[in-house]
């Protein structure tokens, strides 16, 4: 309803948006760090996320949205970690990307990042980009989000989303982090597979020249390959696409698994 009366395209009917207003009220809160969130909503009605609402009003629900700010949490670090192991140029593919803000929060940094999405997400997406950076010297910049972008449907293109993002400009001699967000849960099982494979296979052929390893962080559903907490069960998963464990957890009894795999 708040953006029936925005001009630029952003009504969408999916969870992306209301994922965006999440972490911009967990934002306000404290909660979380994300200056982005908030500029992408609409200026007319975002005050309803602003920090007094947020410490007041919306106080009660935090604790319920805890799951969006572990996993930004979760991502957020690894990501930091990765750019600070290697000065060397890097790559971050975003996986079902929708609304997310690590390509505008991390636009200074050493590191291109491609997104996936459908198609429609990525145009409304492009859009606030745009409006994000418009006047600043990254102008060019949101140029650039926009042509490193893949739409895909991914339940359809999984198994070819690293060749789709090769057309796009990826490197598969750089050094590349792939996160994968909630966005398995919408997958079926041979198109999750499929696409955990793939990114596998790019894990394991990226490396910097000092060293510093390609990584694969997730923070989604395997099931039905794992459904259960316990990290032998994940360990089995990753070693059968060829990827080292390095770091594992778990949200209400296996249904989330937070991996880091090398």
């Amino acid at each position: 309803m708040l953006y029936a009366f925005e001009p630029d395209g952003m009504l969408d009917s999916e969870k992306n948006l209301r994922v965006l207003w999440v972490r911009a009220l967990l934002a306000a809160a404290g909660e979380l760090k994300d200056d982005v969130a908030a500029e992408l909503l609409p200026a007319a009605s975002r005050w309803i996320v602003s920090e007094p609402l947020a410490r007041t009003v919306w106080a009660p629900v935090l604790p319920k949205l805890d799951w969006v700010r572990q996993r930004t949490d979760f991502i957020d670090k690894r990501l930091d970690a990765f750019l600070a192991a290697s000065s060397a140029p890097s790559q971050v593919i975003l996986i079902g990307s929708g609304y997310d803000t690590r390509s505008l929060r991390y636009r200074d940094a050493a590191c291109t990042f491609f997104e996936v999405d459908l198609p429609d997400v990525l145009s409304v997406k492009a859009k606030m980009d745009d409006k994000f950076l418009l006047g600043a010297d990254g102008q060019s910049y949101a140029a650039g989000l926009k042509s490193r972008s893949v739409g895909c449907d991914l339940n359809k293109a999984a198994g070819t989303v690293m060749s789709q993002l090769e057309a796009k400009g990826l490197q598969r001699s750089m050094r590349t982090l792939v996160v994968s967000e909630a966005v398995l849960f919408y997958l079926s099982p041979p198109a999750k597979r499929s696409l955990l494979v793939e990114a596998a296979e790019l894990v394991r052929a990226c490396e910097s020249a000092d060293g510093a390893s390609s990584q694969l962080i997730l923070t989604d559903n395997l099931a039905p390959f794992v459904r259960s907490p316990a990290k032998a069960d994940a360990k089995e998963f990753f070693d059968g696409v060829g990827l080292e464990l390095t770091e594992h957890d778990t949200l209400w009894g296996g249904a989330i698994q937070f991996v880091k795999a090398e």
